[in-house]
C-alpha cells in the first residue's frame, strides 16, 4: 500500500440547488495490474473504500452494516445502489455519465459523473473528482 493524499471534490445539483465542497484526507492506495484500490476516512472518521476495475467503479462508505452506502458506476449503464441508515435500506439506481481515470507523473484523477434516482424519481446529478498524489 502506497500513502496518499486525496483532494475531493463534489459537486451537487438537487433540483434548482447546486452545492460544491471540498474535501482533504489522508489515504492509502494499492495497485494490482488494472486494479486500483483507495481508502481514506472521510471528515476523519467515516471509512471510504474505493475499487476501480476497468470500466467500472464501486464505492463503499460507511461505518459499520448498520450505516453505509454502496455505490457501482458503469459509463452508460444503470446500476443498483444502497444507502443504509439506522438498519432502513433505500435502494437506488444510478446512470454514470462520464468515468474517467487517468495518470500523470505520480498524480491521479479520476471523475465520475452520474445521475442518481428513486424509482423514477431523480434524486439528483453528481459530479466527483478525486485527484491523489
Amino acid at each position: 500500500m502506497t500513502d496518499i493524499t486525496i483532494n475531493l471534490t463534489s459537486k451537487i445539483t438537487q433540483d434548482n440547488d447546486t452545492e460544491t465542497f471540498t474535501r482533504t484526507a489522508p489515504g492509502k492506495m494499492t495497485e494490482d495490474g488494472d486494479i486500483i484500490r483507495i481508502s481514506y476516512a472521510e471528515e476523519g472518521a467515516i471509512p471510504v473504500k474505493v475499487l476501480l476495475k476497468d470500466d467500472k467503479l464501486l464505492i463503499r462508505r460507511g461505518v459499520d452494516h448498520n450505516n453505509y452506502s454502496f455505490m457501482k458506476f458503469v459509463p452508460g449503464e444503470k446500476e443498483s445502489c444502497c444507502y443504509v441508515v439506522e438498519g432502513r435500506q433505500m435502494d437506488m439506481v444510478s446512470v454514470t455519465n462520464l468515468l474517467e481515470y487517468t495518470e500523470d507523473e505520480g498524480s491521479h484523477k479520476l471523475r465520475v459523473e452520474y445521475d442518481l434516482f428513486n424509482g423514477l424519481y431523480l434524486i439528483g446529478n453528481y459530479a466527483v473528482t478525486l485527484i491523489f498524489t
